[in-house]
C-alpha cells in the first residue's frame, strides 16, 4: 500500500505529540482535526489508513478504545528494507546487475 503525504504527516504529528505508546482514539481524532484542520470523518479515515500501513494498532480496554502509536522511522525503515529485499530478489532472478554495458567497438 502506498504511503501518502497526508498519512505520513499525520503519523509524524501524532508521534511528536504523544510518542510511542497507547493513546485514546478520541484524543488522536481531536489532534488530527485541530492540528491538521481536517474534518472528523477525514480524521477517522486517516486513522484507518495508518492502521493498514502499520503506523498504529488498535487496542481495546475496559476504559475505551486506544491506538498504539509506532515510531514512523521504524515503520518506514521496514518499508525500505522490504523494497531492498524485493529488488535484490529481482536482480538475482534476472541476472542483471543494473549496470550499463560497455559499447566499445
Amino acid at each position: 500500500m502506498k504511503v501518502r503525504r497526508r498519512e505520513l504527516a499525520a503519523a509524524i504529528l501524532l508521534f511528536k505529540l504523544y510518542g510511542a505508546g497507547r493513546v485514546n482514539v478520541g484524543l488522536v481524532l481531536d489532534a488530527l482535526g485541530g492540528e491538521m484542520g481536517v474534518a472528523r470523518r477525514t480524521a477517522i479515515n486517516i486513522v484507518k489508513r495508518l492502521r493498514k500501513l502499520g503506523f498504529l494498532t488498535f487496542w481495546k480496554s475496559d476504559s475505551g478504545l486506544y491506538v498504539e502509536l509506532k515510531d514512523p522511522c521504524l515503520v518506514l525503515e521496514g518499508y525500505a528494507m522490504s523494497y531492498i529485499e524485493s529488488r535484490r530478489g529481482r536482480v538475482l532472478r534476472t541476472g542483471k546487475s543494473g549496470r550499463m554495458r560497455s559499447t566499445r567497438a
